[in-house]
């Protein structure tokens, strides 16, 4: 935008005067016909403009004086009272001004021969600044002096900055009053226009597509000599006294001009409002001494940008972001880098663009801020998140909680009521102390399952439950599975059929766990369904094995089937204070099934019922030597009579008791340790044959233990009895 082009100039203004060359002015000398001088001619010469008498003394003297050239910032473009004079009195080192006009004169042929002896030659197609007009000097006065064109190009916040060193008029090129002063003396030279430069005579400098080149300004203008035109004028007309000054201007390239408010013109350039003659000494002497800028250009603007880009990020990296301090000084830190590095560019002749550059850091670090605020606001949101969930899941922790302990303090309380009568009634004779020691057992085998789930779950989250697929017959899992459940049918008018579409009688499958799932589909269709039927349908086909258990119960709606296979939950409050149950079994079922490369789904209508469909991989196996799963409760084998040594170590008494009636009755001798301390020192004493030891236990573990037995040369591994007289075994 304009505004944008605005300010960034004013940056490079303001970077230009802190990084101002140092300019020797002491080889050109301004006249000002300034306000002073005025009035100290107006009684003798009358008023301004004056008659060009006084220029021709005025030139004559300069020239006597051994000036090396002299230059006119005022426009002889008519006719006046001592033409003649004055034109007797120029030579070649003599430059007129001539001035460009934006619209186009009809020009007669006298002008064009003019113009054609005073320009430089044909205009190249390129890098001049074009006019549509050129306004010369009286013919008369040119036909022995130079022509330079004074007129200034400012740009649109109206300050000279640049200066064209040649125009171009009716296709001829007409050098500047700076360039025309550098070569006033001396033959025409010759013009050289290729890309970005022009070149005249042995001298080139860098410009812009119209010929313009960027000056490089000083700090001021107090180092530029300026006498009093008045003071010239007296001298030339022979005033005593002012001998020194002809000495002063010996070699010295003089311009005449006038800085007077009512006559004089006024330039605002990025040193402040100069006169125009003053601009136009300024600018020889700095083309002169080749202080000209290469004009902007894209890669280096945009080099500067992505370099100060690059700043803002790595200040902006992790271990930065943690350091508000180091934030706070980015924006000072981008100032100071695009500083520096704009000085470097300028120091060696580039011009850089400094508003696109710190534009660039700004929004870049703004935009960080904005990410790294986006970011803290995701986290906050996913923390706020997460502490939802962890309070909702220490809730349903807690809900689950409430309800294992009551699902493991009834059958518990069933265990100790029961084992209290055989206990303390001796006359409740054989047979009812037979049947309380057989509801003992079902009640343990109830808890038994209930801490099997648990630990079945604790595996599954820590991803440590593995599936053992062997060829097996899937008709005798489902007929165990249902054997197993019908005591819980407990009188319901319900009854369980199964049925098998084109199953193979081999599969390879994990039968243990597919009894698990099984199981936990029958124990929770049978939990709610009062009355019709439970049908078990299994099917095959193209090595998928499905598996469907549909129930006539009440069915459950929508919202309660999302929560089904969430951990700890069941369908709704009421059904655990119902039911009982953990809200475990779907849970571990669908990641069992999933182990096993399948799923289960639900299709649940209110008031119709409920069926669960388990998909597994299962392909079909060709083994025919095939040992079927024993998934029933095996009977006890009678006890072989063994001969040797034991030390158990174990720091639960009951248990150790238990483990030592058990290894007694099978003839073994056995020694007991409460913790792995004493089992060092028993094995280190009595050196048993075998070695059964906890693995937690006080004092010393039962790991910590037996790693020290082994270092010491006692125990080494043995898989099997192969181990035979070698030593002891652990």
């Amino acid at each position: 935008s304009d505004v944008f082009r605005r300010f960034d100039l004013v940056l490079s203004d303001a970077h230009g005067r802190y990084v101002a060359p140092q300019v020797n002015f002491d080889g050109v000398v301004v006249l000002d016909v300034d306000e002073d001088s005025i009035t100290q001619l107006q009684r003798t010469l009358g008023p301004w403009p004056y008659d060009r008498e006084i220029y021709a003394l005025v030139v004559s003297w300069l020239q006597r004086a051994g000036v090396r050239a002299v230059g006119f910032d005022i426009l002889f473009a008519e006719a006046r009272k001592g033409d003649d004079a004055l034109a007797e009195a120029l030579d070649g080192r003599t430059v007129l001004a001539a001035a460009g006009l934006p619209y186009t004169l009809e020009r007669d042929a006298a002008y064009r021969a003019q113009l054609r002896e005073k320009t430089w030659g044909a205009a190249p197609p390129k890098f001049v600044y074009p006019l549509p007009d050129l306004t010369l000097p009286h013919g008369v006065l040119t036909r022995r002096a130079g022509v330079g064109v004074i007129s200034a190009v400012v740009d649109t916040d109206g300050i000279l900055r640049r200066v064209p060193l040649v125009f171009g008029a009716y296709e001829r090129v007409a050098p500047g009053m700076a360039l025309a002063l550098a070569y006033a003396g001396a033959a025409v030279p010759q013009i050289t226009a290729e890309e970005g430069r022009i070149s005249v005579g042995n001298q080139s400098w860098p410009v812009s597509a119209r010929g313009e080149a960027l000056l490089r300004y000083p700090a001021s203008l107090a180092g530029l000599r300026t006498v009093p035109f008045y003071q010239v004028a007296l001298a030339a007309s022979g005033v005593a006294g002012l001998e020194p000054l002809a000495a002063s201007l010996k070699d010295k390239v003089v311009l005449i001009g006038s800085s007077s408010a009512g006559l004089g013109d006024y330039v605002e350039t990025p040193i402040g409002r100069q006169p125009g003659t003053r601009v136009q000494a300024m600018a020889s002497v700095l083309l002169a001494g080749g202080h000209v800028l290469r004009p902007r250009s894209l890669p280096w603007d945009l080099g500067l940008a992505l370099a100060t880009m690059a700043l803002v990020l790595l200040l902006g990296r992790g271990r930065w972001q943690k350091n508000a301090n180091v934030q706070w000084v980015v924006f000072p830190l981008v100032f100071v880098f695009i500083g520096v590095f704009a000085t470097l560019l300028v120091v060696n002749g580039q011009a850089v663009g400094l508003l696109f550059a710190i534009s660039a850091g700004v929004f870049t670090h703004l935009a960080g801020m904005l990410f790294r605020q986006v970011q803290l606001f995701r986290q906050t949101q996913q923390l706020e998140t997460e502490k939802r969930a962890a309070q909702q899941a220490d809730a349903l922790k807690s809900q689950f909680l409430s309800h294992i302990t009551h699902e493991l303090r009834t059958p518990l309380t069933a265990i100790m009521g029961f084992n209290n009568i055989n206990w303390r009634d001796s006359d409740i004779g054989r047979d009812l102390r037979m049947k309380n020691s057989a509801i003992v057992d079902r009640n343990c085998q109830h808890m038994l399952s209930l801490v099997n789930n648990l630990l079945d779950q604790a595996k599954i989250e820590a991803g440590q439950l593995s599936i053992q697929r062997h060829p097996d017959k899937l008709h005798p899992v489902v007929q165990d599975a249902v054997a197993t459940v019908r005591p819980l049918l407990s009188g319901k008018p319900l009854k369980i059929v199964t049925d098998a579409i084109g199953v193979p009688e081999l599969l390879e499958i994990d039968a243990f766990r597919l009894r698990q799932i099984v199981l936990n589909l029958l124990s929770n269709a049978i939990k709610f369904t009062e009355k019709g039927e439970i049908s078990v349908v299994t099917a095959w086909h193209d090595g998928e094995l499905t598996l469907s258990v549909i129930d006539t119960g009440p069915g459950m709606p929508p919202e309660a089937v999302d929560r089904l296979f969430t951990a700890f939950q069941q369908a709704d409050a009421g059904v655990a204070a119902k039911h009982g149950g953990t809200g475990l079994g779907l849970t571990i079922s669908r990641n069992l099934a999933r182990l096993m490369g399948g799923d289960i789904t639900v299709h649940s209508t209110v008031g119709q019922g409920t069926t669960f469909t388990v998909t597994l991989a299962a392909p079909l196996t060709q083994a025919k030597d095939v040992k079927q799963t024993t998934l029933a409760k095996p009977a006890e084998p009678a006890p072989t009579a063994l001969q040797g040594t034991v030390l158990l170590a174990e720091d639960m008494r009951d248990t150790r008791a238990l483990v030592v009636r058990y290894l007694k009755q099978l003839g073994l001798t056995v020694s007991e340790a409460e913790n792995g301390e004493q089992a060092i020192e028993i094995v280190l004493r009595e050196r048993p044959d075998v070695v059964l030891m906890d693995m937690e236990m006080p004092v010393i573990g039962g790991v910590e233990a037996t790693h020290a037995q082994r270092t010491r040369g006692r125990f080494r591994w043995c898989s099997s009895a192969r181990c035979g007289d070698r030593g002891p075994r652990s």
